[in-house]
Protein backbone atom coordinates (compact mmCIF):
# COMPACT_ATOMS: atom_id res chain seq x y z
CA UNK A 1 0.00 0.00 0.00
CA UNK A 2 1.27 3.68 -0.89
CA UNK A 3 1.80 5.65 2.05
CA UNK A 4 0.69 9.30 2.37
CA UNK A 5 3.87 11.59 2.22
CA UNK A 6 3.21 13.34 5.59
CA UNK A 7 4.25 10.34 7.45
CA UNK A 8 7.62 9.57 5.66
CA UNK A 9 8.53 13.24 6.03
CA UNK A 10 7.30 13.74 10.06
CA UNK A 11 8.89 9.97 11.02
CA UNK A 12 12.16 10.40 9.03
CA UNK A 13 12.87 13.87 10.85
CA UNK A 14 11.96 12.21 14.21
CA UNK A 15 14.27 9.65 13.56
CA UNK A 16 17.21 11.91 12.50
CA UNK A 17 16.57 13.84 15.84
CA UNK A 18 16.97 10.64 17.75
CA UNK A 19 20.22 9.72 15.41
CA UNK A 20 21.49 13.05 16.81
CA UNK A 21 21.18 12.36 20.33
CA UNK A 22 22.79 8.88 20.04
CA UNK A 23 25.81 10.98 18.86
CA UNK A 24 25.75 12.69 21.71
CA UNK A 25 25.16 9.98 23.92
CA UNK A 26 27.84 7.66 23.04
CA UNK A 27 30.11 10.65 22.21
CA UNK A 28 29.94 11.40 26.20
CA UNK A 29 29.45 7.67 27.56
CA UNK A 30 32.92 6.98 25.70
CA UNK A 31 34.43 10.17 27.70
CA UNK A 32 32.88 8.67 31.14
CA UNK A 33 34.70 5.45 29.96
CA UNK A 34 38.01 6.93 28.68
CA UNK A 35 38.68 9.29 31.85
CA UNK A 36 35.61 7.93 34.18
CA UNK A 37 34.22 11.53 33.74
CA UNK A 38 31.62 13.04 31.80
CA UNK A 39 33.46 16.61 31.19
CA UNK A 40 35.68 16.56 28.37
CA UNK A 41 39.32 17.26 29.22
CA UNK A 42 39.12 20.03 26.79
CA UNK A 43 36.91 21.69 24.42
CA UNK A 44 37.74 20.00 21.42
CA UNK A 45 35.94 16.63 21.87
CA UNK A 46 32.78 19.25 22.35
CA UNK A 47 33.77 20.66 18.67
CA UNK A 48 34.26 17.11 17.34
CA UNK A 49 31.04 15.46 19.01
CA UNK A 50 28.65 19.08 17.71
CA UNK A 51 30.39 18.45 14.34
CA UNK A 52 29.99 14.89 13.80
CA UNK A 53 26.40 15.17 14.43
CA UNK A 54 25.72 18.27 12.45
CA UNK A 55 27.45 16.11 9.35
CA UNK A 56 25.37 13.13 10.09
CA UNK A 57 22.36 15.23 10.22
CA UNK A 58 23.66 16.82 6.74
CA UNK A 59 24.17 13.57 5.50
CA UNK A 60 20.68 12.20 6.10
CA UNK A 61 19.37 14.50 4.95
CA UNK A 62 20.58 15.03 1.77
CA UNK A 63 21.17 10.84 0.67
CA UNK A 64 18.71 9.19 3.16
CA UNK A 65 15.91 11.03 3.34
CA UNK A 66 12.82 9.39 3.63
CA UNK A 67 14.18 5.90 3.89
CA UNK A 68 12.15 4.91 7.56
CA UNK A 69 9.74 2.69 5.90
CA UNK A 70 12.78 -0.22 5.51
CA UNK A 71 13.03 -1.72 8.57
CA UNK A 72 14.32 -4.61 7.90
CA UNK A 73 17.76 -5.38 10.05
CA UNK A 74 19.98 -5.93 7.19
CA UNK A 75 18.39 -2.61 5.42
CA UNK A 76 18.89 -0.42 8.60
CA UNK A 77 22.48 -1.88 9.35
CA UNK A 78 23.42 -1.00 5.77
CA UNK A 79 21.75 2.39 5.78
CA UNK A 80 23.32 3.19 9.25
CA UNK A 81 27.13 1.91 8.11
CA UNK A 82 27.10 3.79 5.55
CA UNK A 83 25.88 6.58 7.12
CA UNK A 84 28.19 6.35 9.78
CA UNK A 85 30.99 5.57 7.71
CA UNK A 86 31.31 8.84 5.28
CA UNK A 87 30.50 10.88 8.96
CA UNK A 88 33.40 9.23 10.92
CA UNK A 89 35.69 9.79 8.04
CA UNK A 90 33.98 13.19 7.61
CA UNK A 91 35.80 13.90 11.03
CA UNK A 92 38.73 11.81 10.85
CA UNK A 93 40.01 14.04 7.55
CA UNK A 94 39.24 17.58 9.93
CA UNK A 95 41.42 15.78 12.64
CA UNK A 96 43.84 15.47 9.87
CA UNK A 97 43.98 18.50 8.18
CA UNK A 98 43.63 20.34 11.86
CA UNK A 99 46.67 18.53 13.36
CA UNK A 100 44.19 17.64 16.10
CA UNK A 101 45.01 14.67 17.04
CA UNK A 102 47.35 15.25 19.83
CA UNK A 103 44.67 16.76 21.62
CA UNK A 104 42.28 13.55 21.57
CA UNK A 105 42.38 10.41 22.81
CA UNK A 106 42.79 7.42 20.07
CA UNK A 107 41.01 4.77 22.73
CA UNK A 108 37.88 7.08 23.15
CA UNK A 109 38.02 7.76 19.42
CA UNK A 110 37.53 4.32 18.76
CA UNK A 111 34.78 3.67 22.09
CA UNK A 112 32.97 6.75 20.51
CA UNK A 113 33.14 5.05 16.46
CA UNK A 114 32.51 1.54 17.88
CA UNK A 115 29.70 2.54 20.49
CA UNK A 116 27.68 4.77 18.15
CA UNK A 117 27.88 2.43 15.35
CA UNK A 118 26.08 0.02 17.60
CA UNK A 119 23.83 2.28 19.34
CA UNK A 120 22.70 3.59 16.07
CA UNK A 121 21.67 0.49 14.58
CA UNK A 122 19.88 -1.17 17.66
CA UNK A 123 17.92 2.91 18.06
CA UNK A 124 16.89 2.76 14.06
CA UNK A 125 15.65 -0.88 14.27
CA UNK A 126 13.47 -0.15 17.41
CA UNK A 127 12.15 2.98 16.30
CA UNK A 128 11.54 1.82 13.14
CA UNK A 129 9.46 -0.55 14.31
CA UNK A 130 7.25 1.13 16.69
CA UNK A 131 6.55 4.03 14.07
CA UNK A 132 5.54 1.50 11.23
CA UNK A 133 3.64 0.04 13.98
CA UNK A 134 1.84 3.05 15.06
CA UNK A 135 1.23 4.37 11.51
CA UNK A 136 -0.21 1.00 10.53
CA UNK A 137 -2.82 1.03 13.27
CA UNK A 138 -4.12 3.79 10.84
CA UNK A 139 -3.88 2.17 7.60
CA UNK A 140 -6.48 0.01 7.94
CA UNK A 141 -8.99 -0.18 4.80
CA UNK A 142 -11.45 2.05 4.74
CA UNK A 143 -15.34 0.46 4.23
CA UNK A 144 -17.10 3.16 2.19
CA UNK A 145 -20.37 3.73 0.56
CA UNK A 146 -20.66 6.03 -3.17
CA UNK A 147 -24.34 7.53 -3.19
CA UNK A 148 -25.00 8.70 -6.49
CA UNK A 149 -24.88 8.67 -10.08
CA UNK A 150 -23.41 10.39 -12.50
CA UNK A 151 -19.45 11.15 -13.82
CA UNK A 152 -18.43 11.55 -10.76
CA UNK A 153 -19.71 8.50 -9.24
CA UNK A 154 -18.72 6.62 -12.11
CA UNK A 155 -14.80 7.82 -11.54
CA UNK A 156 -14.74 6.88 -8.16
CA UNK A 157 -16.04 3.32 -9.05
CA UNK A 158 -13.48 3.17 -11.90
CA UNK A 159 -10.15 4.01 -9.30
CA UNK A 160 -11.66 1.94 -7.09
CA UNK A 161 -12.32 -1.93 -9.62
CA UNK A 162 -8.54 -0.67 -10.84
CA UNK A 163 -6.77 -0.80 -7.93
CA UNK A 164 -6.90 -3.24 -5.49
CA UNK A 165 -4.12 -2.12 -2.96
CA UNK A 166 -5.72 1.26 -2.14
CA UNK A 167 -7.02 2.30 0.84
CA UNK A 168 -10.34 2.03 0.41
CA UNK A 169 -13.18 -0.80 0.51
CA UNK A 170 -16.41 -0.42 -1.21
CA UNK A 171 -18.89 -1.76 0.72
CA UNK A 172 -22.07 -0.52 -1.24
CA UNK A 173 -22.84 2.10 -3.95
CA UNK A 174 -26.31 3.72 -4.46
CA UNK A 175 -26.95 5.33 -7.64
CA UNK A 176 -30.39 5.34 -7.00
CA UNK A 177 -31.29 8.30 -4.36
CA UNK A 178 -33.93 7.13 -1.99
CA UNK A 179 -34.97 8.58 1.82
CA UNK A 180 -35.32 4.79 3.05
CA UNK A 181 -32.36 3.46 1.29
CA UNK A 182 -29.39 6.29 2.23
CA UNK A 183 -30.94 5.63 5.77
CA UNK A 184 -29.97 2.04 5.82
CA UNK A 185 -26.36 3.28 4.14
CA UNK A 186 -26.51 5.03 7.12
CA UNK A 187 -26.99 2.21 9.18
CA UNK A 188 -23.95 0.45 7.61
CA UNK A 189 -20.40 0.36 9.65
CA UNK A 190 -18.66 2.53 7.52
CA UNK A 191 -15.43 4.87 7.98
CA UNK A 192 -16.68 6.79 5.20
CA UNK A 193 -19.73 8.10 3.26
CA UNK A 194 -19.09 9.97 -0.38
CA UNK A 195 -21.77 11.51 -1.87
CA UNK A 196 -20.95 11.97 -5.59
CA UNK A 197 -23.90 14.42 -7.31
CA UNK A 198 -23.73 16.37 -10.14
CA UNK A 199 -24.33 20.06 -9.73
CA UNK A 200 -27.98 20.15 -11.36
CA UNK A 201 -28.61 17.47 -7.93
CA UNK A 202 -26.99 18.83 -5.77
CA UNK A 203 -30.56 20.18 -4.11
CA UNK A 204 -30.76 17.16 -3.05
CA UNK A 205 -27.69 17.21 -0.59
CA UNK A 206 -30.14 18.61 2.30
CA UNK A 207 -32.45 15.88 2.18
CA UNK A 208 -29.29 13.16 1.97
CA UNK A 209 -27.47 14.89 4.94
CA UNK A 210 -30.82 14.19 6.91
CA UNK A 211 -31.38 10.53 5.66
CA UNK A 212 -27.28 9.85 7.25
CA UNK A 213 -28.32 11.77 10.44
CA UNK A 214 -27.53 8.38 12.19
CA UNK A 215 -24.38 7.98 10.74
CA UNK A 216 -20.78 7.96 12.47
CA UNK A 217 -18.98 7.97 9.55
CA UNK A 218 -16.93 10.68 7.84
CA UNK A 219 -19.51 12.45 5.07
CA UNK A 220 -17.41 13.94 1.85
CA UNK A 221 -19.26 15.52 -0.75
CA UNK A 222 -17.83 15.31 -4.10
CA UNK A 223 -19.21 17.80 -6.36
CA UNK A 224 -19.07 18.38 -10.12
CA UNK A 225 -16.54 21.03 -9.09
CA UNK A 226 -14.53 21.50 -13.11
CA UNK A 227 -16.36 24.65 -14.01
CA UNK A 228 -16.17 26.25 -10.25
CA UNK A 229 -13.08 28.44 -8.69
CA UNK A 230 -12.80 27.02 -4.74
CA UNK A 231 -11.24 29.43 -2.79
CA UNK A 232 -9.80 28.19 0.53
CA UNK A 233 -12.82 25.54 0.86
CA UNK A 234 -12.28 22.78 3.40
CA UNK A 235 -11.51 20.06 0.47
CA UNK A 236 -9.60 17.20 0.43
CA UNK A 237 -8.09 15.17 -2.72
CA UNK A 238 -9.09 11.46 -3.10
CA UNK A 239 -8.52 8.87 -5.30
CA UNK A 240 -7.76 12.21 -7.77
CA UNK A 241 -10.61 13.75 -7.19
CA UNK A 242 -11.69 16.55 -5.15
CA UNK A 243 -14.25 16.14 -2.47
CA UNK A 244 -15.51 18.76 0.29
CA UNK A 245 -15.29 17.88 4.04
CA UNK A 246 -18.81 17.91 5.56
CA UNK A 247 -18.16 15.87 8.57
CA UNK A 248 -14.95 14.12 9.01
CA UNK A 249 -12.20 13.58 11.99
CA UNK A 250 -9.64 15.90 12.37
CA UNK A 251 -7.15 13.02 12.45
CA UNK A 252 -5.87 12.47 9.06
CA UNK A 253 -1.92 11.83 7.73
CA UNK A 254 0.06 14.07 9.67
CA UNK A 255 -2.04 14.44 12.68
CA UNK A 256 -3.48 10.66 12.58
CA UNK A 257 0.06 9.73 13.22
CA UNK A 258 0.75 12.09 16.21
CA UNK A 259 -2.14 11.47 17.73
CA UNK A 260 -1.22 7.55 17.61
CA UNK A 261 2.07 8.19 18.48
CA UNK A 262 0.92 10.13 21.30
CA UNK A 263 -1.49 7.51 22.80
CA UNK A 264 0.87 4.15 22.07
CA UNK A 265 3.66 6.17 23.73
CA UNK A 266 2.22 7.91 26.45
CA UNK A 267 0.12 4.89 27.53
CA UNK A 268 2.46 2.77 27.51
CA UNK A 269 4.99 4.48 29.67
CA UNK A 270 1.99 4.57 31.71
CA UNK A 271 0.98 1.33 31.94
CA UNK A 272 4.96 0.58 33.35
CA UNK A 273 4.89 3.10 35.65
CA UNK A 274 1.65 2.13 37.05
CA UNK A 275 1.71 -1.71 36.58
CA UNK A 276 2.47 -2.03 41.22
CA UNK A 277 -0.48 0.11 41.53
CA UNK A 278 -2.69 -1.76 39.23
CA UNK A 279 -1.35 -5.36 40.64
CA UNK A 280 -2.44 -4.24 43.85
CA UNK A 281 -5.99 -2.77 43.07
CA UNK A 282 -6.60 -6.18 41.59
CA UNK A 283 -5.77 -7.91 44.57
CA UNK A 284 -8.12 -5.74 46.89
CA UNK A 285 -10.50 -6.63 44.28
CA UNK A 286 -10.71 -10.36 44.09
CA UNK A 287 -10.63 -10.04 48.45
CA UNK A 288 -13.10 -7.74 48.55
CA UNK A 289 -15.87 -9.14 46.58
CA UNK A 290 -16.35 -12.63 44.59
CA UNK A 291 -16.07 -11.80 41.07
CA UNK A 292 -13.62 -11.55 38.23
CA UNK A 293 -10.86 -8.33 38.76
CA UNK A 294 -11.85 -6.64 35.19
CA UNK A 295 -15.71 -5.86 34.43
CA UNK A 296 -15.57 -5.89 30.59
CA UNK A 297 -18.42 -3.77 28.93
CA UNK A 298 -19.46 -2.99 25.67
CA UNK A 299 -19.33 0.31 24.27
CA UNK A 300 -18.99 2.45 21.03
CA UNK A 301 -16.68 4.04 20.03
CA UNK A 302 -14.67 5.11 16.11
CA UNK A 303 -16.98 5.14 13.37
CA UNK A 304 -19.73 3.85 15.67
CA UNK A 305 -18.13 0.35 16.02
CA UNK A 306 -18.57 -1.52 19.61
CA UNK A 307 -15.56 -2.43 21.46
CA UNK A 308 -15.08 -4.05 24.98
CA UNK A 309 -13.81 -1.57 27.69
CA UNK A 310 -12.02 -2.50 30.34
CA UNK A 311 -12.21 -1.28 34.27
CA UNK A 312 -11.63 -2.82 37.61
CA UNK A 313 -14.92 -4.27 38.91
CA UNK A 314 -16.24 -1.94 41.62
CA UNK A 315 -19.90 -3.35 41.68
CA UNK A 316 -21.33 -7.05 42.53
CA UNK A 317 -21.56 -8.80 39.61
CA UNK A 318 -25.11 -9.11 39.60
CA UNK A 319 -25.84 -5.29 39.89
CA UNK A 320 -27.42 -5.22 36.33
CA UNK A 321 -28.87 -8.40 36.11
CA UNK A 322 -32.51 -7.14 35.10
CA UNK A 323 -31.06 -5.56 32.36
CA UNK A 324 -29.13 -1.92 31.62
CA UNK A 325 -29.43 1.15 33.58
CA UNK A 326 -28.22 4.45 32.63
CA UNK A 327 -26.93 6.69 35.84
CA UNK A 328 -26.72 6.07 39.08
CA UNK A 329 -23.46 4.32 39.18
CA UNK A 330 -22.29 5.35 42.48
CA UNK A 331 -25.69 3.81 44.20
CA UNK A 332 -24.56 0.49 42.84
CA UNK A 333 -20.92 1.12 44.89
CA UNK A 334 -21.10 -1.17 48.27
CA UNK A 335 -17.41 -1.72 49.26
CA UNK A 336 -15.34 1.25 50.67
CA UNK A 337 -12.53 0.53 48.22
CA UNK A 338 -14.61 0.10 45.25
CA UNK A 339 -16.29 3.63 46.38
CA UNK A 340 -12.28 4.68 46.68
CA UNK A 341 -11.16 3.44 43.51
CA UNK A 342 -14.32 5.83 41.98
CA UNK A 343 -13.88 8.47 43.75
CA UNK A 344 -9.96 8.56 42.19
CA UNK A 345 -11.29 7.02 38.83
CA UNK A 346 -8.68 4.34 40.00
CA UNK A 347 -11.30 1.97 38.41
CA UNK A 348 -10.41 3.65 35.17
CA UNK A 349 -6.93 2.59 34.93
CA UNK A 350 -7.09 -0.59 32.95
CA UNK A 351 -8.75 1.46 29.85
CA UNK A 352 -5.26 2.72 29.09
CA UNK A 353 -4.64 -1.54 28.10
CA UNK A 354 -7.45 -0.15 25.71
CA UNK A 355 -5.32 2.57 23.81
CA UNK A 356 -2.24 0.68 24.01
CA UNK A 357 -4.43 -2.05 22.00
CA UNK A 358 -6.00 0.89 19.51
CA UNK A 359 -9.71 0.73 20.96
CA UNK A 360 -9.45 4.28 22.23
CA UNK A 361 -7.41 7.31 23.09
CA UNK A 362 -6.29 8.84 26.28
CA UNK A 363 -8.43 12.24 24.94
CA UNK A 364 -11.55 12.12 23.56
CA UNK A 365 -15.27 12.22 24.32
CA UNK A 366 -16.35 9.45 26.58
CA UNK A 367 -17.84 6.06 24.84
CA UNK A 368 -21.22 4.95 25.52
CA UNK A 369 -23.00 2.00 26.04
CA UNK A 370 -24.54 0.43 23.13
CA UNK A 371 -27.68 0.13 24.75
CA UNK A 372 -28.48 3.44 25.15
CA UNK A 373 -26.88 4.78 21.71
CA UNK A 374 -30.25 3.77 20.02
CA UNK A 375 -31.86 6.71 22.22
CA UNK A 376 -29.38 9.03 22.34
CA UNK A 377 -29.20 9.74 19.15
CA UNK A 378 -32.83 10.28 18.47
CA UNK A 379 -33.09 12.87 20.99
CA UNK A 380 -29.94 14.56 21.15
CA UNK A 381 -28.75 16.49 18.06
CA UNK A 382 -25.48 16.08 16.84
CA UNK A 383 -25.10 12.85 18.89
CA UNK A 384 -23.11 10.84 16.45
CA UNK A 385 -20.89 13.30 15.86
CA UNK A 386 -18.84 12.05 18.88
CA UNK A 387 -17.65 8.89 17.11
CA UNK A 388 -15.69 10.82 14.32
CA UNK A 389 -12.76 10.31 16.87
CA UNK A 390 -11.65 7.92 18.90
CA UNK A 391 -13.58 7.27 22.60
CA UNK A 392 -11.10 8.36 25.28
CA UNK A 393 -10.13 7.65 28.78
CA UNK A 394 -10.33 11.76 29.75
CA UNK A 395 -12.09 14.72 27.68
CA UNK A 396 -13.14 18.46 27.35
CA UNK A 397 -16.43 17.58 28.52
CA UNK A 398 -14.38 15.51 31.48
CA UNK A 399 -12.29 17.90 32.86
CA UNK A 400 -15.28 20.97 33.00
CA UNK A 401 -17.27 18.69 35.26
CA UNK A 402 -19.20 16.97 32.71
CA UNK A 403 -18.90 13.29 33.59
CA UNK A 404 -21.20 10.78 35.26
CA UNK A 405 -25.11 11.63 35.85
CA UNK A 406 -24.39 15.41 33.91
CA UNK A 407 -26.60 16.97 30.83
CA UNK A 408 -25.63 15.12 27.97
CA UNK A 409 -27.08 17.58 25.96
CA UNK A 410 -23.73 20.15 27.28
CA UNK A 411 -21.42 17.20 27.17
CA UNK A 412 -21.88 16.50 23.20
CA UNK A 413 -21.28 20.49 22.98
CA UNK A 414 -18.16 20.14 24.64
CA UNK A 415 -17.13 16.88 22.61
CA UNK A 416 -17.69 18.83 19.51
CA UNK A 417 -15.99 21.39 20.67
CA UNK A 418 -12.45 19.56 20.91
CA UNK A 419 -13.36 17.60 17.48
CA UNK A 420 -13.31 20.55 15.78
CA UNK A 421 -10.50 22.47 17.94
CA UNK A 422 -8.40 19.87 18.34
CA UNK A 423 -4.54 20.36 18.64
CA UNK A 424 -1.41 18.23 20.20
CA UNK A 425 -1.52 21.39 23.07
CA UNK A 426 -5.44 21.00 23.77
CA UNK A 427 -4.62 17.16 24.70
CA UNK A 428 -1.95 17.95 27.09
CA UNK A 429 -3.68 20.59 28.68
CA UNK A 430 -6.67 17.96 29.07
CA UNK A 431 -4.27 15.68 30.69
CA UNK A 432 -2.94 17.71 32.67
CA UNK A 433 -6.52 19.54 33.98
CA UNK A 434 -7.60 15.51 34.50
CA UNK A 435 -4.13 15.16 36.75
CA UNK A 436 -4.78 18.42 38.77
CA UNK A 437 -8.84 17.66 39.29
CA UNK A 438 -7.91 13.89 40.50
CA UNK A 439 -5.69 14.96 42.82
CA UNK A 440 -7.01 17.68 44.22
CA UNK A 441 -10.55 17.16 43.99
CA UNK A 442 -11.78 20.84 44.72
CA UNK A 443 -10.18 22.19 41.76
CA UNK A 444 -12.90 23.56 39.42
CA UNK A 445 -11.56 24.15 35.98
CA UNK A 446 -14.49 26.53 35.37
CA UNK A 447 -13.64 28.62 37.95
Amino acid sequence: MKTSEPFPRLASTFQRLIDVGVIFFSGYLSLYFRFWQTASPNDTYDKFILGAALIFLLISSSIFSGKVNDTSTVKVVSRISKLWILCFFSVALIILFTQSGNLISRIWLGLWAISTWVILIAVNIIVGLVIQHIYRRGLKKKRVAIIGSGDIANQLLRSLKSNSNIEYDLVVHLAVIAPQSIRQVGEESLDEIWVALPINQSDSLPAILNALEHSAANIKYAPDLFTLRLINHGSTETLGLEMLNLNASPFSGETLFIKNLEDFTLSLLILILISPLMLLLAIGVKLSSPGPIFYRQERVGLNGRPFMMLKFRSMPVDTEKDGAHWGGSDSKVVHPLAKWMRRLNLDELPQFINVLKGDMSIVGPRPERSEFIGEFKDQIPNYMKKHLVKAGITGWAQVHGLRGDTDLTQRIEYDLFYIENWSLKLDIKIILMTIIGTLAPKYSPQA
